[in-house]
């Protein structure tokens, strides 16, 4: 009778506490009753019909289903609320049993005695534990990184158990075995997913920092352009009303052409609000301000929507800082050459980036020396750019393709990416 008394006190704990875990009040319905019932039945079967003790392990996936019919199957939360109703439980029992041989002066515990402790832990759950917000504790544990990490030491704390048992019972039984096996397997796949989710999360933050970094660009960019937004009617009028100060047809288009190209040259980087990545244009748009205060021209063309792809926005904005810099150095150190074209279209089925500076015709030979660690014509602690360049498309399975084109009568040195969205997405 104290056996079956226990029990009942024990699983009843182990509801409570679960439904604290998931934030929600204790109720006696029938699936709980179910599984009350179930319990009781097995320990009372070990202990009346010898069934071995093992047997009393099947509660806790039976305790797992009943979670996902009364509170969700939402993995992760079931894990998380199963490992914790079982350290508390285990930790309070441990606590008062202690105090239990110690208040009673007893070596070992009675079946009383157990029933005691256990009808004790079942009022500390009622009227203690309630008012803990142990969901709290579950939320934060669920936390992929910290889900991974409790999950390690949990296996550690399994071997250290099993190895304990091996030196207590002078041999290893089959059980014992299987469970010191099956931890060293579940540490090294926990660690093996730790370390890929520290990579996400690296990626993740960089990601971050991109965005920050590269918004007051694109703000500064919107800023100015509504600023001259004011100014629109203005310069309307002075355009009409040209007419009136010049006597000839050729004087008028000639001051209407020019005071148009002074228009164009101030609103340049209009066009770049019809990309819809913030982040490519505000990096643009800082890079392209930089770049003139060093007296080189620019084109570019820019028609993309939100960069989906399976490359990082960020690794695509290393890529252009990079090929930008090179293409500026090299017409730094050219004379007489001074444009330069940046390009990043988007399509359905890929992203296209260039990046080409007027150049003198440069044989194949040499352009393949490019992409080598440390080669550069511009000093030393150069030549870096395009080597990383180099390791981002290797890293991404992508193609450089760098080329001499004739346009227009004159050579450019062109570097183009291209990024098929399908093939990286599968990847």
């Amino acid at each position: 009778m104290s056996s079956a008394i226990y029990s009942l006190l024990e699983i009843l704990s182990m509801m409570i506490c679960l439904s604290y875990l998931y934030g929600k009040r204790f109720k006696l319905d029938f699936p709980t009753v179910i599984v009350i019932s179930l319990d009781v039945i097995l320990m009372q079967a070990i202990l009346y019909f010898g069934l071995p003790r093992m047997v009393s392990a099947l509660i806790y996936p039976i305790i797992m289903i009943y979670c996902g019919f009364e509170y969700g199957f939402k993995i992760k939360e079931i894990i998380v609320n199963n490992i914790l109703y079982m350290i508390i439980l285990a930790g309070l029992q441990y606590v008062f049993i202690l105090l239990y041989l110690i208040i009673s002066k007893v070596e070992y515990m009675n079946p009383m005695g157990f029933v005691i402790v256990n009808a004790i832990i079942l009022l500390v759950f009622v009227m203690v534990l309630r008012k803990c917000h142990l969901e709290k504790i579950s939320l934060y544990l669920q936390k992929e990184e910290r889900l991974l990490i409790i999950s390690i030491f949990l296996c550690i704390a399994i071997m250290l158990y099993c190895m304990f048992r091996m030196k207590r019972d002078n041999g290893m039984y089959m059980i014992t075995y299987a469970f010191l096996v099956a931890s060293g397997v579940m540490i090294s796949l926990l660690a093996s997913n730790l370390g890929k989710y520290k990579i996400k999360a690296a990626k993740a933050e960089t990601e971050l920092k991109v965005h920050q970094l590269y918004a007051d660009s694109f703000q500064t960019l919107l800023d100015n352009i509504r600023l001259r937004q004011h100014e629109f009617d203005n310069h309307i009028n002075s355009i009409y009303s040209q007419h009136y100060i010049y006597k000839t047809y050729d004087e008028l288009v000639k001051v209407q052409r020019e005071y148009c190209e002074v228009l164009e040259k101030d609103n340049r980087y209009n066009k770049l609000l019809t990309s819809g990545n913030s982040v490519l244009i505000g990096f643009l748009y800082g890079k392209f301000m930089e770049i003139e205060k060093q007296g080189i021209n620019i084109a570019y063309q820019v028609n993309v929507q939100k960069l989906i792809c399976g490359v990082p926005i960020y690794k695509i904005i290393e890529i252009l800082g990079d090929l930008i810099n090179n293409a500026v150095d090299a017409l730094k150190a050219a004379k007489g050459q001074d444009q330069l074209f940046v390009s990043v279209i988007e399509t359905a089925d890929q992203i296209e980036l260039e990046v080409r500076n007027e150049s003198a015709f440069i044989r194949y030979e040499e352009i393949r020396s490019f992409f080598t660690k440390g080669y550069s014509k511009k000093g030393k602690n150069r030549g870096l750019g395009l080597y990383n360049v180099k390791q981002i498309c290797e890293e991404y399975h992508l193609d450089i393709i760098c080329e001499n084109k004739n346009i227009d009568g004159n050579n450019w040195l062109s570097f183009m990416i291209k990024i098929v969205k399908e093939t990286l997405a599968t990847q």
